[in-house]
C-alpha cells in the first residue's frame, strides 16, 4: 500500500495532509511532549502503570498493512506467515526495527510477546474499537484522521515524491508546472493523492487505486504517466518493482512537515507510552541510526527551485 532525482518546490503551499505543528522528538531530559509527558517516566513505567490498557496482557498487538512492503518492511516471509513479501516479526526494515525498539522500551521482548495483525490502510485511521493497540504502515498526520483516532509523535518525517518511467512525458520534468498535462495516479486515502489534487493540480483527473500495487502495474502498462508515494518507497519501486522506473523528483512543501505516526484508538492511554518511547529513541540517537540502517540510501535528493 505504501510503498537520479529532481526535486519541486511548491512554496507556500500547504497540505492539509501535513502536522500543524512539526512533531517534537529528541528534546532534552525534561521538555514536555505533546502528550503532556515531562520525561520523568520512562516508557516502561507508562507501559506497566496502564497495563490494562493493552488488548491482551502481556502481549503488544501491532497493526500493519498486508502486503508488508520494502524499505519499511524487510526480511522475507516464511511458510506459515500470513503476511506477503516481509513478516513483521522480523523487525528488519524501518518500520520493522521501529517496532521492535519500542516493543522492548515498553518492556515486551520482541518477537515473543508481540503480535501482529494485518489492517487494510483506510481502517487504521477509521473512527471505532480497535483490535490492535497501535498501527503504523506509513500513515501521515493528518487532522481529519485525528478527529477519528490519537496519533503519536513522528517516527519519520518524509517527503512524497514522482516516479515514472524512462521515455516518458515527464520523466524530465523538472518543475510542478511541467506536469499540468500528465495523469498521474496514488492509493486512494493517501497523502499521495493529495499532493496530485492540491500540489500538482494536473489537467488530467487522478487515478484512484485500492492500493499501491495497482498504481505500480498501471505504470508499468503505460496507462499512467506517473505514481506520486514517499520517498523511500519511490527509491523501492524503481529498484525492484519496475526495472526503468525513475523518481523524477520530490516535493517539498513549505511552511509543514508531513509526518509518519502511530495510530490509536481514541483516548488510549498507550499514546504517552509510545511518545515516551519515541522520545527515548530520539535522545540516545536510536531512532537516527535506524534510519541511517535502512533509510539512507532511499532519501537523499537536493532541492531545485
Amino acid at each position: 500500500m505504501r510503498k537520479v532525482l529532481v526535486v519541486f518546490a511548491a512554496t507556500g503551499l500547504m497540505l492539509a495532509a501535513c502536522a500543524e505543528d512539526d512533531p517534537t522528538i529528541g528534546g532534552p531530559t525534561g521538555e514536555t511532549s505533546p502528550t503532556g509527558a515531562t520525561g520523568a517516566q520512562t516508557a516502561a513505567e507508562c507501559a506497566e502503570a496502564n497495563g490494562d490498557a493493552f488488548q491482551a496482557s502481556g502481549t503488544l498487538t501491532v497493526g500493519t498493512g498486508n502486503p508488508a512492503f520494502p524499505p519499511w518492511w524487510e526480511g522475507g516471509t516464511s511458510g506459515d506467515s500470513e503476511f506477503e513479501i516481509n513478516d513483521p516479526a522480523n523487525g528488519e526494515g524501518y518500520e520493522g526495527a521501529v517496532v521492535a525498539e519500542v516493543a522492548e522500551r515498553l518492556g515486551f521482548r520482541f518477537p515473543d510477546e508481540v503480535t501482529f495483525v494485518a489492517v487494510g490502510f483506510n481502517k487504521s485511521f477509521a473512527p471505532g474499537p480497535k483490535d490492535f493497540d497501535f498501527v503504523l504502515q506509513q500513515i501521515s498526520y493528518v487532522p481529519e484522521r485525528d478527529e477519528a483516532v490519537d496519533f503519536s509523535d513522528s517516527y519519520y518525517d518524509v517527503q512524497q515524491a514522482l516516479v515514472s518511467v524512462e521515455g516518458s512525458p515527464i520523466a524530465d520534468a523538472t518543475s510542478v508546472s511541467d506536469l499540468a498535462d500528465a495523469t498521474l495516479g496514488a492509493p486512494i486515502g493517501t497523502t499521495s493523492l493529495t499532493v496530485i489534487e492540491e500540489v500538482v493540480q494536473p489537467t488530467a483527473e487522478p487515478q484512484v487505486y485500492d492500493d499501491l500495487a495497482g498504481a505500480v502495474q498501471d505504470l508499468k502498462n503505460g496507462a499512467i504517466d506517473g505514481i506520486v508515494v514517499d520517498l523511500p518507497s519511490a527509491f523501492f519501486i524503481t529498484a525492484v518493482q519496475i526495472p526503468k522506473g525513475v523518481v523524477v523528483g520530490q516535493f517539498r512543501i513549505e511552511g509543514s512537515q508531513e509526518y509518519f505516526a502511530m495510530a490509536f484508538e481514541t483516548g488510549s492511554a498507550l499514546v504517552e507510552c509510545v511518545n515516551l518511547a519515541l522520545q527515548e529513541m530520539g535522545d540516545d540517537g536510536t531512532l537516527d541510526a535506524i534510519e541511517q540502517e535502512w533509510l539512507a540510501d532511499k532519501t537523499n535528493a537536493p532541492v531545485l527551485s
